[in-house]
């Protein structure tokens, strides 16, 4: 086990770089959020060709994790993290001087699978590195950068607004890469080459369908992308819910969004001073259950922005509180196959993102975020208890033996 102490990279510096790589990747689909109305005029286009935008990046980010987490495991971490940042830096300037909507958004599926290696490298130097206790501690930081950044993105892109256009998002997300870049620059390989991948690359490629054959790891995962269906469905509707329901204005939409990040924040704070994994899984799957009903009331019956914002504190705080110990018993299960197993899981997780945001658009929004907040919520009960009885059982045997 690589010990905090002597840790090639540094603990302080591994922290940095591993925690604004996550940041990094809801940054690329949420900083540019306040700024979609203003597109919608700049390219002469309608509002949905302009939130197609959106729905771009996210798949980016989600087909682009599948290739990179492979492929790192083969080649090592650093040369892709590089890479892909080099990549990011270059469809960025395209974004900018993009001449229409439509090949905007196909730059903008581009940037995303750029993106994408940070937030899967992250994960993976992550694992490569920790074990025990100290994993679930570093987890619970980058967790909480995780969760934190999708809901506070859009709070600076709304501030930067005030200042500038929406060019000036994409270049504050180009100076952002800039100094990922230097700051990977020095990064020390943390997979070396005695345990990378021998296969050829495309044999590589099929260690999705051995590391989908791990039922632990599949019964995790299932726990893990259910929390980003019901994260994605709040971010995706709160502006409506808020703004057009409520009539807040955009500021104090803004105040809210920074409150339920702290929430997100708290959550992982508490999860990671837990010291038992499987016991913050529970805690935190019984309190999203509870919460999600609380929320579907609130929405249904569509009582006002005080008790419908409560619930949603509440719902992210419980967010927080599971995505520590879900991230950690997901990826404990596929040390050997670090990298692939990193990638399946964050690119489902925008999956469920791409999923959710059009779903909560669907008809009254108070309505549907309800319903979708329910159903998120009972599958994360349901995926927990699944997950963790599994284990239960599994210890049970080997003590046995």
């Amino acid at each position: 086990m690589t010990e905090q102490k002597n840790h090639p990279n540094g603990y302080i510096y591994l922290a940095i770089l591993l925690g604004l790589l996550t940041a990094f990747a809801p940054f690329v689909t949420d900083f540019y959020l306040p700024a979609l109305p203003s597109l919608t005029d700049y390219f002469n286009a309608s509002a949905s060709a302009v939130q197609m935008s959106l729905t771009m990046s996210m798949l980016g980010l989600a087909c682009g994790q599948l290739f990179v987490g492979p492929i790192s495991d083969k080649f090592g971490r650093k040369k892709l993290l590089i890479g892909s940042l080099v990549v990011f830096l270059i469809t960025t300037l395209l974004c900018l001087v993009a001449p229409g909507i439509v090949s905007f958004n196909l730059f903008r599926l581009f940037q995303g699978m750029a993106g994408s290696g940070g937030l899967v490298i992250s994960r993976s130097v992550t694992t490569d590195s920790f074990r025990g206790k100290l994993l679930s501690k570093f987890l619970a930081l980058v967790s909480a950068i995780n969760g934190i950044a999708p809901v506070t993105a859009p709070v600076f892109g709304g501030i930067l607004l005030k200042f500038t256009s929406w060019k000036g998002t994409f270049v504050a997300l180009f100076l952002i890469g800039v100094a990922l870049l230097i700051l990977a620059l020095r990064f020390t390989e943390t997979l070396p080459e005695r345990r990378r991948s021998q296969k050829s690359l495309i044999s590589t490629f099929a260690l999705y369908g051995k590391v989908l054959q791990n039922g632990e790891y599949v019964r995790n995962l299932l726990v893990f992308v259910a929390s980003q269906f019901v994260l994605f469905a709040y971010i995706a509707a709160s502006p409506f819910i808020f703004q057009v329901g409520f009539g807040f204005s955009p500021m104090m939409f803004s105040f809210v969004f920074a409150l339920n990040a702290i929430g997100i924040g708290v959550g992982c704070a508490v999860s990671g001073k837990v010291g038992d994994d499987l016991k913050a899984l529970r805690g935190g799957s019984l309190l999203m259950l509870a919460a999600s009903i609380f929320a579907c009331a609130m929405l249904f019956l569509k009582m006002g922005p005080l008790w419908v914002e409560a619930s949603f504190f509440v719902l992210l705080f419980s967010f927080g509180l599971l995505q520590p110990p879900a991230t950690a018993q997901t990826l404990r299960t596929e040390r050997a196959n670090g990298g692939t197993a990193s990638a399946l899981m964050g690119a489902l997780g925008f999956v469920m993102g791409s999923i959710a945001s059009p779903l909560v658009g669907m008809g009254d929004t108070f309505q549907t975020l309800a319903f979708a907040l329910l159903a998120g919520g009972i599958c994360v009960m349901f995926a927990t208890l699944v997950a963790t009885s599994s284990h239960v059982r599994n210890n049970s045997c080997s003590v046995a033996a």
